[in-house]
């Protein structure tokens, strides 16, 4: 009789262990899944922060470049500027020398 409540009790553990096992396989089951879609999450989450890095370096190499770029038009144009107010004062002048002439 003592060996048949033994082995009751010993079948008894040997169950509650073995559902333990199952449930504890099915969650570690459960985390490697969330382990893998957290591993591509931070995969993509890597992939788009060197994105980010690549076009604020392209935007600064492209920023210096246009910024040179206006520069040199900035200096054609004030030269231009200055070529038209010589124009415009000579004009005048010539203006006034032959109206001046004119009335005499």
């Amino acid at each position: 009789m003592m060996s048949s409540l033994a082995n009751a009790v010993l079948f008894l553990a040997l169950v509650t262990t073995s559902v333990m096992v199952a449930v504890m396989y099915r969650k570690l089951k459960r985390l490697d899944q969330y382990h893998r879609d957290y591993q591509q999450i931070l995969d993509k989450t890597g992939a788009a922060l060197q994105n980010a890095q690549q076009a604020v370096a392209s935007f600064g190499a492209e920023g210096k470049e246009t910024l040179a770029l206006l520069g040199t038009r900035i200096e054609e144009a004030k030269a231009t500027i200055q070529k038209l107010e010589a124009l415009n004062r000579d004009t005048r002048r010539e203006i006034s020398l032959h109206s001046g002439s004119s009335h005499s």
